[in-house]
């Protein structure tokens, strides 16, 4: 009679594969390795699309490092023909931003196959009353307006004016104090007197373009 134990054995040794089936295995694993990798798709660098924010953006009562979300308004197309659907979140943060401009990075996009590295830049933001449509070369969205214009006129001004005030008092040394003084002092009044601070509601609809090919896993 056969013992247990050894029934166990010549049970193992009936079921224990041979090499070149272990070996065809691996390479299957391989080839599915392969194709997952092949899986990736991309969308190519300088690529435009439109989003649409989520949140509102307030110069006056906002600090660099502000987060925000936004969501695309149409689908992206990766080179393979694989989309990225409308409606996708997108994470960003502010990098910049003062009384009457902002910049925008955007950092994560909610892909598919799940969240990656997005790099894109501001270049329009359409249809928005009181914004510049063009964004500047970094991507800067600012307000309409002339403070810049308007400080430089202030300054020239108050800035002769103090300069006489100063000659008067005090000779050429009292005209340099008095024109930096007065420079200075209408350069602050024609800023705060040359357009609006910049506001940027949420529903505003911006156009960026991808800096760096955006690559994102298939489902």
């Amino acid at each position: 009679m056969m013992t247990a134990e050894k029934m166990m054995i010549r049970t193992h040794s009936r079921t224990r594969l041979p090499k070149w089936a272990t070996s065809l295995a691996m390479l299957a694993c391989t080839f599915a390795w392969a194709a997952a990798a092949s899986a990736q798709s991309e969308i190519p660098a300088g690529t435009r699309f439109m989003v649409e924010l989520r949140d509102r953006l307030e110069a006056k009562h906002i600090k660099p490092g502000k987060k925000f979300d936004v969501r695309t308004v149409e689908a992206l197309e990766a080179t393979n023909g694989r989309m990225i659907p409308a409606g996708t979140k997108i994470h960003g943060r502010v990098s910049y931003v003062e009384h009457n401009r902002m910049i925008l990075r955007l950092e994560q996009i909610e892909a598919p196959g799940g969240r990656v590295p997005i790099v894109a830049t501001v270049v329009d933001v359409p249809g928005e009353k009181g914004v510049n449509k063009k964004a500047g070369e970094e991507g800067e969205i600012q307000a309409k307006g002339h403070r810049g214009r308007n400080a430089a006129i202030g300054a020239a001004v108050l800035g002769g004016v103090g300069a006489a005030v100063g000659a008067k008092e005090g000779g050429g040394a009292g005209a340099a104090i008095g024109a930096g003084a007065g420079g200075a002092t209408g350069a602050a009044i024609g800023a705060a007197s040359g357009g609006a601070d910049l506001d940027l509601r949420e529903g505003t609809r911006i156009e960026f373009q991808l800096d760096r090919p955006l690559v994102f896993r298939s489902r």
